[in-house]
């Protein structure tokens, strides 16, 4: 019963501090319009329009398990690939969803399998390897939605 009780109070920790770090709102832009002389490229397979700009942060449980956390809405709700580019001295990492799924989680709780996209506004869950290397890092989050990438939030992320 202890063991039930301190594993659901970490979650709501967990998810409370996502929340905090992320945000949970929509869209807050106002989305680009085309006028008639102006023009404007449709993929017919695709929508037109970019994702929005992604959303990330870095998301730690209490057993020590590291998480990049990314979010991008596609106007045209089409599915998203993130990428994710961390820079430290002397270490840099990609890691690019459309290059390889592995780590790339759809929920790293109750359904922990690698996924290679995302619906618009879901979140992209990220784990970063155990022996990642401790260090201060700067990481920017793409998002792709089969036609264009858009550049994100750019954070800086100390590892412990």
């Amino acid at each position: 019963m202890l063991k039930r009780t301190i594993t659901l109070l970490g979650l709501t920790i967990t998810v409370g501090a996502l929340l905090l770090t992320i945000g949970c709102g929509g869209h807050n832009g106002t989305l680009p319009t085309a006028h008639s002389d102006q023009f404007m490229s449709v993929n017919p397979a695709r929508g037109g329009q970019p994702p929005s700009k992604p959303v990330l942060g870095l998301f730690v449980t209490i057993w020590g398990d590291k998480f990049l956390v990314v979010r991008a809405e596609d106007p045209d709700q089409d599915r998203l690939q993130y990428k994710i580019v961390m820079s430290g001295n002397p270490h840099n990492f990609t890691f690019d969803q459309t290059q390889s799924s592995e780590g790339w989680l759809n929920n790293p709780w109750s359904n922990p399998n690698y996924v290679n996209s995302y619906a618009s506004g879901q979140y992209g869950w990220f784990k970063l390897p155990r022996d990642f290397p401790k260090g201060a890092y700067q990481a920017q989050a793409y998002a792709y939605d089969g036609t264009n990438w858009t550049e994100g939030d750019v954070r800086t992320f100390i590892i412990r």
